[in-house]
């Protein structure tokens, strides 16, 4: 049986999956290693998300993540993904002082960070800049529910979208972005009927992340996927494998050996030849410098 050729993700074959009934796999993706061997397995979107720089570079915070940050990632992940479509998350602010700044600070993180659509948090306000980034000729996805950017305005991380208020308030901002021309949603920490909502009403893919199963597709962080962030996983995400503890058992292993002088291992320890050796220390013995080398 012949292997299907794969295609590189586009805005057109996102939206066509949505028409069919098929569900988006989406992954995040912080770095060209994690970013090699997702694309091999292949996703739809490889989103770099504003966990990148928190899990990678320790920031507590996105509130905290510079814009050149979040800059390196995407090329660090452009560099290695030849079939997902590459998702760079908008830092915080980065977007929202002028539609001026929105469009070139979008403009960069395809131009310089090679993504191929950029992902903006916000609500029925922000859709302005949205919009005009969208006519600007960039793809946007945009986040909806648990916003980490916000989470001054959230009042935290928390679930979003519990009363019948907050709930409508979070299906408001997500037309606004749509109406705005956002051709997917992340929806983050909200109940399972605000997904199914929106799933069913809106013509775009909602990829749940925490949020339920949505039949547009689902969104999960490498990081949290296999235990590897220098922060606690979120206890709604599910670790399929603990490569923390196989990282850590392979470092104490590391350690062990060094300590026991078992590493290096002697039959890969390079020699020099016992007249060069010779040579060596009557030239280090009977010169104050050593002499240039006749190359040199």
């Amino acid at each position: 049986m012949t292997e299907a050729i794969r295609k590189k993700v586009t805005v057109k074959s996102v939206l066509a999956k949505k028409q069919r009934g098929e569900p988006l796999v989406c992954i995040a993706a912080y770095d060209a290693p994690m970013a090699a061997i997702a694309d091999e397995v292949g996703f739809d979107l490889m989103i770099n998300g504003n966990a990148g720089p928190m899990s990678l570079l320790g920031h507590p915070t996105p509130l905290t993540v510079r814009f050149e940050e979040q800059l390196v990632l995407s090329q660090a992940v452009n560099r290695v993904v030849k079939y997902g479509m590459k998702v760079a998350h908008m830092p915080y602010m980065s977007y929202n002082l002028s539609i001026q700044e929105s469009i070139r600070n979008a403009a960069r993180l395809i131009s310089e960070g090679g993504a191929d659509a950029v992902k903006c948090e916000g609500n029925r306000h922000t859709a302005r800049h949205v919009a005009e980034i969208v006519r600007a000729g960039i793809p946007v996805v945009g986040h909806m529910g648990m916003q980490a950017s916000r989470k001054l305005e959230q009042s935290g991380y928390g679930f979003k979208g519990r009363d019948a208020v907050e709930a409508a308030t979070i299906v408001d901002s997500t037309r606004a972005f749509v109406e705005a021309g956002a051709f997917a949603i992340i929806l983050e920490y909200v109940p399972f009927e605000i997904t199914q909502y929106l799933a069913r009403t809106l013509p775009v893919p909602i990829v749940s992340v925490s949020s339920g199963p949505s039949p547009d597709g689902m969104y999960i962080g490498t990081g949290d996927a296999v235990g590897y962030s220098a922060f606690p996983r979120p206890k709604q995400a599910k670790v399929f494998v603990n490569i923390s503890a196989v990282i850590a058992q392979g470092l104490r292993t590391y350690k062990e050996h060094v300590l026991t002088g078992r590493y290096p291992l002697a039959e890969t320890t390079q020699h020099m030849t016992s007249e060069e050796h010779q040579r060596f220390l009557a030239l280090c013995e009977g010169a104050a410098t050593p002499p240039r080398h006749p190359d040199r």
